[in-house]
């Protein structure tokens, strides 16, 4: 199968123009053969672009699938929303890439690590995650919780975001909350010296996680957009008998 690249951009050194008005980490997309294209976004931050430049995550979605269309859109410094710049915010960088044609079937958030700079309290962290997943809509959703432990206040902070998170995701039956937190916090080592970003070993532990939801999400995909079909049932009803009664007695 032959896959072409839309776009490739590296944070200060950009190798071709995002899509659109966003600027995207990867984009790649089979040849003309699929009958329904399903694309799959990874919408984060820096360490989105660090799985991807560091651990070639948009390189392996894009040959292993599922989704025929992969798009990768990472950014320093990136917001959840909540901001009117479009490359530092989510859903305006949603935006974006849906005014210039991207459709996504399906979505990947790895985004709040830089809200907890900022932000501090549940009160904050609703309308921003709730912003979000109003502009994704329906669509099945996997959001990677945060991790950030450069000082007391932010490490607090991502505590209290990450509870936040998984209580808005209760209320929303198509999001699927991975926690990320958990995994480095058993596995300290992935973590740079900034305690923000990665070592080249947590990129790729990212890279598998991101992979490895993208394969849920496309099973989610698959039966939101199955129809369900209930076969026909035909009754029989049994021909009418006649009882004769004999005559006299």
């Amino acid at each position: 199968m032959i896959r072409r690249t839309l776009a490739v951009c590296i944070v200060a050194t950009c190798l071709v123009s995002g899509v659109g008005a966003a600027h995207a980490a990867g984009a790649s997309s089979p040849s003309s053969g699929a009958a329904s294209p399903a694309t799959l976004l990874v919408l984060g931050d820096s360490l989105t672009w660090g799985a991807n430049y560091f651990a070639r995550l948009h390189e392996r979605l894009s040959t292993q699938g599922p989704f025929t269309i992969t798009i990768v859109d990472g950014w320093w410094s990136r917001r959840i929303g909540g901001i009117t710049s479009t490359k530092y915010s989510g859903v305006n960088t949603l935006r974006a890439l849906r005014k210039s044609g991207v459709s996504p079937a399906a979505v990947i958030v790895g985004l709040g690590t830089n809200d907890v700079q900022f932000l501090g309290t549940p009160g904050q962290y609703v309308p921003v995650i709730e912003e979000l997943l109003a502009e994704i809509g329906p669509l099945p959703v996997t959001w990677l919780n945060v991790h950030r432990v450069d000082t007391a206040t932010t490490k607090r902070r991502s505590r209290i975001f990450n509870r936040t998170l998984a209580d808005v995701a209760l209320r929303h039956p198509n999001v699927t909350v991975v926690d990320w937190a958990g995994l480095v916090t058993s596995n300290p080592r992935l973590m740079a010296f900034d305690k923000i970003h990665l070592q080249p070993g947590g990129y790729e532990a990212r890279s598998k996680v991101v992979i490895e939801a993208a394969g849920d999400l496309w099973t989610r995909h698959v039966a939101a957009t199955t129809p369900t079909t209930v076969p026909a049932t035909t009754t029989t009803v049994p021909d009418a008998t006649t009882t004769t009664v004999p005559a006299g007695g």
